[in-house]
């Protein structure tokens, strides 16, 4: 059994063919067919029967309005045009989002949104566009601690270092355990 929609849409699609073939008819019987053809199109276009494309093709038409009242009731019952949604730059909010180095900013969530990804398919991807903020979104404190003091040991003199040692060796320790990671793989991430 045929669904209302389903049906619908063949007696259109039956109403349409009718149309054609009947034009197609008239232009071979007549020369002359006061624009029908372009009328009855702009009709179904509008996709509403009180239209003044659909009166102009009552007009010229040598149907009856009956026709027309029958066409109205199909055009009346069809789904609503659905407007194109406008098509996103995603590469331009991916920029944007870098710019601003923090996955939580707005730019990044609207660019998150409009890829349709999940968080972590997001920065898999754009990655090396984020740069720092896909890294920087995976720290601890440990982590971040341990970075920080890595960079704290340049410039420093042999008994400045000596007093950092173990302090680094503890807490990058936690952070490589923290991370999941090998030291190789550690360090060549967080540089």
């Amino acid at each position: 059994m045929l669904s209302r929609t389903a049906f619908g849409r063949y007696l259109m699609v039956s109403l349409v063919s009718a149309l054609v073939a009947m034009a197609a008819a008239a232009t071979a019987v007549t020369a002359h067919n006061d624009g029908f053809n372009e009328r009855i199109l702009n009709c179904i276009e509008t996709r509403d029967a009180n239209s003044d494309q659909c009166l102009a093709a009552l007009e010229v038409s040598s149907v009856d309005s009956n026709f027309f009242r029958v066409l109205g009731d199909n055009l009346d019952n069809l789904p609503a045009k659905e407007d194109p949604k406008p098509e996103v730059d995603l590469y331009a909010l991916v920029k944007e989002c870098a710019a601003t180095q923090n996955l939580e900013s707005e730019e990044c969530v609207v660019a998150l949104e409009q890829s349709g990804l999940s968080l972590d398919e997001f920065k898999a991807k754009f990655a090396p566009k984020l740069g720092y903020a896909a890294k920087k979104a995976h720290m601890t404190e440990k982590m971040q601690a341990c970075l920080e003091l890595k960079k704290s040991l340049n410039g420093k003199t042999a008994d400045e270092l000596s007093d950092l040692v173990e302090k680094v060796n503890y807490v990058c320790r936690k952070a490589l355990v923290e991370s999941q990671m090998s030291a190789g793989q550690f360090w060549s991430k967080y540089r």
